[in-house]
């Protein structure tokens, strides 16, 4: 009996892990889409997008800092920049402890550009709850906070 619920348990995790493997793709997928939309809707590459999100939270950024949050070489995070720049999104200013360094900070016109990406990013969300039955956001929000968790676990591990 025991080697019976072995195997079914076995298949049951089998079974379970490719859906969550395939409904991860699947929303990664649309998360892809989604960037594609804002980015055409802005009428900004996607990489200077995320770029100017980066500074939620941060004063002053260096290239280096970009380059490594955006995960690209500094060769690209340096175009990426001197496009924001040319645009009026940001600007550099020497470092006044390292002379090498440039700071990157956003203009205001950055920093209405950023917020103007965050409210559409705000109603997307509030619409894709208006998706979700009242009834059961509490729910979806708890099982993607516990997938989250189980995610940055196994990235531990994996480290």
């Amino acid at each position: 009996m025991n080697d019976v619920n072995s195997t079914i348990d076995v298949r049951v995790l089998e079974y379970q892990a490719n859906k969550l493997q395939e409904l991860i793709s699947e929303v990664h997928n649309c998360c892809k889409d989604r960037f594609a939309h804002e980015a055409k809707a802005f009428k900004m590459p996607q990489a200077e997008l995320r770029c100017l999100m980066l500074f939620e939270g941060h004063k002053y950024l260096t290239g280096i800092e970009i380059a490594g949050m955006l995960e690209v070489a500094k060769s690209r995070a340096t175009v990426i920049i001197e496009n924001l720049e040319k645009k009026g999104f940001v600007q550099r200013s020497p470092d006044p402890n390292d002379a090498r360094v440039k700071l990157i900070n956003l203009t205001q016109k950055g920093q209405r550009k950023v917020r103007e990406i965050e409210e559409f990013m705000f109603s997307l969300h509030q619409q894709l709850l208006g998706q979700i039955d009242p009834a059961q956001r509490a729910g979806v929000i708890n099982a993607l906070e516990t997938l989250r968790s189980s995610m940055e676990s196994v990235k531990a591990l994996l480290a």
